[in-house]
């Protein structure tokens, strides 16, 4: 349990702000060539990122151990291990899926893969502005062909859209940030929400008793024996990689091809039916409740099932667009019933801003007046920059102010259910046509639009989710929130600086074509492929579209009506909301084998034996997270990758 005996928050070090940013500046050094051209797992991927918890378990296990050898005293305390993990947890996203991955091929790609037949040159190359995009023609073909022997990478044709997106990422982390405050005494007191991303860390960063060396949680046989399962599984799996004659255990069964027959063939159809076995999310899912859990399998199953009867019934419905509606119909209720649920607090944070204060927010990362002030002017300037660039200022509130909405929901799904990432199947943009039609959107706002992908596409790394689970550690550890706060905004600038760096020197030098295919290529051509499309065929409101909206939401309501009048209704909405995700499709099977573990430990061992197993699924988890650690490092000596989680 976390040491709370300190009556005192604790404040800065100068060393964990220095080790915090070491840690990050490495993280954005690595990253680039680590997920795009060797192919390992994720440095990052998720939110429990691999590197970070390698990171930590090192400076614990190793360093910790050896400046207490030296002298009692000397070891990284608790409080310092989280500043240096919340630094290096917000600044994680950033060189990969959480900004740069998306972002700088979309600055070159409209103009390299323009030709006369996709005619984008005459379609929309007009309504991207020179300060927001690269299109010198010797930087984009030596982007995309590396550079010449003796050339220098063109550095000043990046500088302008380097600068223009670093203030646009900065303002967008900072309403994250703000919104996240506002968010935090409603989830964390209020609601209290399970945190079970956090279980780990706020164990291993505990203090050791007197004189012994690691603390209680190392010393558990529970926890090493749950360890030793994912170390010898992925260690036999990395070594087959390297020597074939070692054996190679099975974690993936590609089901789906044996559903050949209509109309089971729909069972193939994305996201299709396979099982894959991940030990870290089984231990996850063993931390929560058994309804979350249940849901998120079953609803991925009857998912499935409705694909089969409207392919029996020989209907001519497109069930991807139909589930994929569904599910933004069920965001849109959902976020709805979030802010009604938090509304007192609401009500009372926003009310600061006229002087009325009737909540104490001392112990706060920020006043709540300064909270809702910058969220409220933060939001107001992203809307600026999207209309300085193009976009229509209804479409820039609208877009962002969705976001907002549904970053809050799936934050809620990561700090509440447990979700290591997750990935909606559509956009903002997807609401604008289901909504007005893409007709009532001028050519220049769709434009600018398709730039949501930057922030709003892959939300494996997204900011939100690692700022309010620092929140809670800080909570746990005692730290100041504030001073959490600071070093996490330091910790944000130097990770833009440090990836655009990393980025572009490993992009020019190799070439985009020869780094991983799907980023530079698919990624980064098919908005623009769809926004070509959008305005050479405008479209009104789809009434087919708009009625699965309408099915999603009601169904959302009606889920969460009978969890409130009535105790024995088990299912939980966050099954419904993440049926067509690509996170549901890896992860519900582990999730199901992770509910079927804990639903028969309470059946014949009761919660006694659940708490005496806790350290050992903690252990899957920290095994998992270092021999990925150990892969990755295997990785960046050879050259060859070994993939242990999702790509």
């Amino acid at each position: 349990m976390p040491d709370t005996s300190s009556p005192k928050p604790y404040s800065l070090t100068s060393r964990s702000v220095l080790i915090g940013l070491l840690g990050v500046i490495i993280q954005c050094l690595v990253t680039p060539y680590n997920d795009f051209l060797v192919g390992s797992t994720y440095l990052a991927g998720n939110h429990l990122p691999i590197a970070v918890v390698f990171s930590l378990t090192v400076l614990i296990l190793v360093v910790n151990v050896l400046l207490k050898r030296i002298k009692s005293g000397m070891q990284l305390s608790a409080a310092e291990l989280t500043i240096i993990w919340g630094m290096m947890l917000v600044a994680s996203g950033i060189p990969s899926s959480g900004l740069m991955r998306y972002l700088i091929p979309l600055l070159v790609s409209p103009f390299y893969f323009a030709t006369a037949e996709n005619d984008w040159a005459d379609l929309f190359h007009q309504h991207l502005p020179s300060w927001m995009v690269v299109s010198n023609p010797k930087a984009v073909s030596y982007f995309y062909e590396k550079l010449p022997d003796g050339e220098a990478i063109p550095w000043e044709a990046w500088l302008k859209p380097m600068l223009a997106w670093s203030a646009f990422a900065l303002v967008f982390f900072f309403m994250i940030i703000c919104w996240s405050v506002l968010l935090r005494k409603q989830w964390v007191e209020h609601e209290r929400f399970s945190f079970p991303l956090v279980q780990l860390p706020v164990e291993i960063f505990q203090p050791p008793e007197g004189k012994e060396l690691i603390n209680r949680f190392f010393k558990n046989y529970a926890m090493w024996i749950g360890f030793s399962i994912p170390v010898v599984l992925h260690g036999l799996k990395g070594l087959h990689l390297y020597f074939p004659f070692i054996p190679n255990p099975p974690v993936f069964f590609p089901i789906s091809r044996y559903f050949t027959e209509k109309p089971f063939s729909a069972l193939a159809w994305w996201p299709s039916v396979q099982l894959f076995i991940y030990p870290s999310v089984i231990a996850v899912v063993y931390l929560l409740t058994l309804e979350i859990s249940f849901s998120f399998w079953f609803f991925f199953l009857l998912t499935k099932i409705e694909s089969i009867l409207i392919y029996a019934a020989g209907s001519k419905i497109n069930t991807g667009t139909f589930q994929q509606n569904q599910q933004m119909g069920g965001f849109l209720v959902f976020i709805v019933f979030t802010i009604w649920l938090g509304r007192d607090h609401f009500k009372n944070t926003f009310s600061t801003l006229f002087g009325r204060k009737t909540t104490n927010d001392r112990n706060e990362p920020l006043p709540y007046a300064w909270a809702v002030t910058g969220l409220i002017c933060s939001l107001f300037l992203l809307a600026l920059m999207c209309m300085l660039a193009g976009m229509n200022a209804w479409v820039a509130i609208f877009i962002l102010v969705l976001f907002l909405g549904l970053s809050t929901v799936m934050t809620w799904m990561v700090t509440n259910g447990g979700l290591l990432f997750v990935l909606y199947p559509f956009l903002p943009s997807d609401y604008l046509i289901t909504l007005f039609g893409s007709a009532r959107v001028r050519a220049s706002s769709w434009t600018i639009v398709v730039y949501e992908r930057v922030l709003m596409f892959d939300m494996r790394e997204f900011m939100m989710p690692s700022v309010v689970n620092n929140f809670k550690i800080a909570d746990q550890i005692r730290v100041k929130q504030r001073s959490l706060l600071i070093v996490m905004g330091l910790a944000m600038v130097f990770a833009i600086g440090v990836s655009y760096y990393s980025s572009l020197n490993l992009i020019y030098k190799r070439g985009a074509l020869n780094l991983q295919h799907w980023t530079y290529v698919i990624s980064a051509t098919a908005p623009f492929t769809r926004l070509a499309s959008i305005l050479q065929y405008p479209t009104g409101i789809e009434i087919d579209r708009l009625i699965s909206l309408i099915i999603g939401g009601l169904a959302i309501f009606g889920i969460l009506l009978m969890r409130h009048h009535y105790l024995w209704w088990k299912i939980h909405p966050i099954g419904f909301l993440m049926t067509t995700s690509y996170a549901t499709y890896c992860y519900w099977f582990s999730f199901f084998l992770g509910w079927l573990c804990k639903y028969i430990m309470l059946k014949f061992g009761g919660f006694a034996y659940y708490r005496k197993l806790r350290p050992a699924f903690l252990g899957v988890i920290l095994g998992e997270c270092l021999v990925g650690g150990i892969w990755i490092i295997v990785g960046l000596v050879t050259g060859i990758g070994y993939r242990l989680l999702p790509g």
